[in-house]
């Protein structure tokens, strides 16, 4: 089966479907699953979001919270969601 789809850059809704199907078609037809996303850090970015946990952790009433597993899982979604929606948490 071949299949030719058009990617019209003009078109940012036609590019989200474009997007879609071809992952679609990659899930269906290739043998090996297809990676999409690549959340990455470079290394000021990465140094910025450790100075805002810190700060976020010093603001804690109870200072043993800082350190709480929860603390670091609900700060890390918190980066993760401002990572995937491109906006700067700090």
């Amino acid at each position: 089966m071949k299949t030719v789809i058009v990617f019209d850059t003009e078109d940012p809704k036609g590019m989200a479907s474009t997007v879609q199907i071809v992952e679609h078609l990659a899930e269906r037809y290739m043998s090996k699953p297809m990676m999409t996303y690549d959340e990455s850090f470079g290394k000021i970015e990465f140094i910025k979001t450790i100075r805002a946990f810190m700060k976020e952790a010093g603001e804690l009433e109870k200072p043993s919270e800082g350190t709480s597993l929860r603390f670091a899982k609900q700060f890390a979604d918190k980066v993760w969601k401002a990572k995937k929606s491109k906006k700067d948490i700090f």
